[in-house]
């Protein structure tokens, strides 16, 4: 099998294409023939070494697609070649021709209401069952509720949008890097979308001054401390996490008690790690809104595997919108990377 491999972490072109010993299928696991592989945020902070306890060399990547290769003793429910969508997350792994995982965080895709594309199945599992679980399980989303989403148009964002308006949501903001984007509102299910930078006067007016119900943020910095300022009373902040790459921000817990206000963060990986079963149905029931054509995916890009390091560097600049794919179909030199 070949894998993108970190060995250098902090690299402009991190990524080193490779041979390495294929994985075979341990009891209680599945390995996958991968198809496509999701890129995200996490990828570019892999490469970049942020992750302290993830030491090199590693293969990067959280969400695949493709087709059952090997049923480890013990797994039911499976079968050799069937199409299937699954999360690596916490493990990572998923930049490579064979991949390892979990059956409960494995959606098999021939179950699902319809036909789903391998391309759009790992664009989208990874996101998507995110939004779902922010929606349903962190903020328990009200009919009619309001919120407002940083980063609206990325990969992580373009679900969430529209997973709230699926759900009933009255008024979803989102903020977003440049005017360019802010076109972007109705396709993902946003009222209005407005540029970063004037994200507390925009809310409030869009608001009436009465502000949101929860913020969700996965960008970090200094947008995390205003964003207590576009708050109602027992309004709630949803740390997703910290593609800005900026210093931690502290939040003083005297301000929220006096503001009736609070503060919750939330990983799927970690998540998952505790969690398996729900999580995986939680995947299933995403994807399954995604098959019923309820919610659409918004990929910008299917990259072949030797252009890995592109992929990364257009996401690191924030000049992207929706999901990237590595196309895991290895074709070129091992040189090439």
């Amino acid at each position: 099998m070949k894998a993108l491999i970190v060995e250098q972490p902090g690299e402009a072109q991190a990524l080193r294409l490779k041979e390495v010993k294929t994985l075979s299928a341990a009891p209680g696991r599945l390995t996958i023939d991968v198809a496509y592989a999701g890129v995200g945020f996490v990828d570019v902070m892999l490469a970049r070494g942020e992750f302290d306890h993830v030491q090199p060399p590693y293969i990067p990547g959280l969400e695949v697609a493709g087709y059952v290769r090997e049923i480890g003793e013990g797994v039911k429910g499976f079968r050799v070649g069937e199409p299937v969508a699954a999360m690596t997350l916490s493990e990572i792994g998923g930049f490579a021709t064979v991949v390892s995982v979990r059956p409960e965080l494995t959606v098999r895709l021939a179950e699902l209401d319809s036909t789903l594309d391998l391309a759009v199945a790992a664009a989208s599992i990874v996101n998507l069952t995110t939004a779902l679980i922010v929606m349903k399980d962190v903020i328990r989303l009200q009919t009619g509720g309001s919120l407002l989403v940083h980063a609206a148009a990325g990969g992580l964002g373009s679900f969430l949008g529209q997973v709230a308006r699926r759900l009933g949501a009255g008024l979803v903001l989102g903020t977003v890097g440049s005017e360019s984007k802010k076109s972007l509102a109705s396709s993902l299910g946003y009222d209005e979308l407005f540029v970063r930078s004037a994200f507390v006067e925009e809310t409030m007016r869009a608001t009436g001054g009465q502000g949101v119900d929860a913020v969700l943020d996965p960008v970090g910095g200094a947008m995390r401390r205003a964003s207590l300022e576009v708050m109602k009373p027992f309004g709630q902040l949803v740390v997703l996490g910290n593609a800005g790459g900026e210093p931690d921000t502290l939040q003083s817990t005297q301000e929220l008690w006096f503001k009736n206000l609070s503060v919750a963060g939330f990983q799927l990986g970690t998540y998952s790690d505790a969690n398996p079963e729900r999580a995986g149905q939680r995947a299933n029931e995403a994807l399954q809104m995604l098959a019923k054509g309820e919610v659409h995916a918004d990929i910008s890009g299917i990259y072949p595997v030797h252009e890995a390091n592109e992929a990364l560097r257009l996401l690191e600049t924030g000049s992207t919108r929706g999901k990237l794919l590595l196309k895991m179909d290895v074709t070129v030199g091992l040189s090439k990377i």
